[in-house]
């Protein structure tokens, strides 16, 4: 997947969550505090992807329990991320690819 087609795929973070719940829960969210299906979208103005838990009360989103999880970088540059190091050839430094 080239950058254009990420930045276009996942426009926002709104689009990030929606892909994110995809794929860890399909059709069927699951709370992933106490693994109850009784859960339903909160309603909150500014607040993308938040859930209430109707079987242990809590609030919580997709990103709970994850790596991406209280994280301060935008979901589009974590994907970025991946999909650079997915396609890299060689091996990726933290630093970059400076000259010796």
């Amino acid at each position: 997947m080239s950058l254009i087609a990420i930045f276009e795929k996942f426009p926002d973070h709104a689009s990030c969550i929606a892909h994110l719940e995809q794929v860890r829960w399909g059709d069927e969210p699951v709370c992933p505090l106490c693994g109850g299906t009784e859960v339903g979208r909160k309603q909150e103005q500014g607040r993308v992807g938040r859930w209430n838990c109707y079987a242990c009360k809590s609030s919580y989103n997709v990103l709970s329990g994850t790596l991406f999880e209280r994280t301060r970088v935008s979901l589009q540059k974590w994907f970025l991320a991946i999909i650079l190091m997915i396609n890299a050839k060689a091996s990726l430094s933290s630093y970059g690819s400076g000259t010796r």
